[in-house]
């Protein structure tokens, strides 16, 4: 054969795989679009009235915040492990599969118990096995495309509007079949979003089994050292360290403020409030989620996260003071706004400053100190939203104002 006709006969066979890889990542972009938009239908219909059913069941406002700080806190423990096992195995789908069940299991439970103290466990339990979703699920994205900021925008604005989806069913739900059967259906939901995920095809890496790695290496001093001297000491060096600092911050207000919330809208606008103003925020970050992300390639993630951190002052201010409820569905509609602009802008910027082979890693680490500031975050909202409400509204922009200094050091 002539080398002329070799060469077309390769780049045939070079333009056949390219297709074939396309329509593959093309096939796995919408069975996970489809997996984490019911998946989010669930989320979105149990968790705004997860503090709510802890007040039915005779808990206190600093209880509830403990509610946030058990899931938060296990959540913080296992995700970074659990990434690094998603990078060890080249597996993503079987890690977001798993953490989407077991999410699922434990919200059914809670439908049967009878006090706060079991939805307390339930909740920590939830914590350590769902953590397995959200690092590979990051991952997964981040390989779906080259365009970090346009595919994380894609995909919080599908995740968002199947959360809003779910805030109004919610409200309907607990209207007509009360909290209980609301838990039962959104663990059905996430038993059906696990399966779809299964659905996915990765290729194949080569490597070791998960179950190998979990039997060899779980009990293993050095695993330990791995997890921690391997790519942790790196990613928590001279910016980025920064940055991961400034995500803490963050969600320490964040969390001041959402483990009360669904409270305090209850107690002043009336229980049907609830699933309606955490829907709008929903409606809101579905809306605009994939624009900023395309925005957010063109004109750099640090200009965006700045102003997602200013957006987190203003509405928390707001939301303290506005006490009409037709203008608290304005303030939840900004309030999205700068969820969504968080989310994409932090997940773009650790996608475009941590190399492919630790991108699982990086994802865990700031899923970490989301879940950190969670941790804190609800033990100083609970305490306060006890004295008042407005106190620890105002209070989150103590660690805003930080958050946003350290931030205008990133480079751009």
């Amino acid at each position: 054969m002539a080398k002329r006709e070799k060469a077309i006969l390769q780049g045939k066979r070079e333009k056949t795989l390219k297709l074939k890889k396309l329509r593959v990542k093309r096939r796995n972009v919408l069975i996970l679009a489809m997996a984490m938009f019911i998946a989010n239908v669930s989320f979105g219909m149990a968790f705004p009235y997860l503090s709510v059913y802890m007040r039915l069941l005779g808990a206190s406002m600093f209880m509830v915040g403990l509610l946030s700080v058990a899931f938060n806190l296990t959540s913080t423990v296992f995700q970074y492990p659990f990434g690094w096992l998603s990078d060890s195995t080249g597996n993503r789908k079987t890690f977001i599969a798993f953490g989407v069940a077991s999410i699922g299991l434990f919200y059914t439970a809670m439908a049967f118990v009878g006090s706060a103290t079991g939805v307390l466990i339930l909740r920590t339990l939830q914590g350590i096995f769902g953590s397995a979703m959200t690092p590979a699920h990051s991952a997964l994205i981040s390989e779906l495309s080259t365009r970090a900021g346009s595919i994380f925008g894609l995909f919080n604005s599908i995740e968002n509007a199947g959360y809003m989806v779910g805030n109004f069913l919610g409200s309907v739900i607990v209207g007509y079949l009360g909290i209980k059967k609301l838990f039962i259906l959104s663990g059905f939901l996430l038993f059906i979003s696990a399966g779809i995920v299964l659905l996915i095809r990765e290729r194949p890496t080569g490597r070791r089994s998960l179950l190998g790695m979990i039997l060899v290496q779980e009990g293993r001093e050095s695993w330990r050292a791995t997890v921690r001297s391997s790519a942790f000491k790196k990613l928590m060096r001279g910016h980025l360290g920064i940055f991961y600092i400034t995500v803490f911050l963050v969600m320490v207000a964040s969390g001041q403020f959402y483990s009360v919330s669904s409270v305090y809208f209850k107690e002043t606008f009336g229980e049907w409030s609830v699933g309606v103003i955490f829907g709008i925020e929903s409606l809101a970050a579905a809306l605009t989620g994939y624009s900023l992300g395309k925005l957010i390639d063109r004109y750099g993630a640090k200009r965006f996260y700045l102003l997602a951190i200013a957006g987190y002052a203003v509405a928390f201010l707001l939301y303290a003071f506005v006490k009409n409820v037709w203008l608290v569905f304005g303030v939840a509609f900004l309030s999205g706004v700068k969820w969504v602009m968080t989310i994409n802008s932090t997940s773009a910027y650790v996608a475009q400053n941590v190399k492919v082979s630790e991108r699982a890693q990086g994802m865990g680490l700031l899923n970490a100190m989301m879940s950190l500031g969670w941790v804190v975050g609800p033990l100083l909202g609970g305490y306060l939203a006890g004295i008042s409400f407005e106190l620890d509204f105002v209070s989150t922009l103590i660690p805003l104002g930080l958050a946003f200094v350290l931030a205008l050091r990133l480079p751009g």
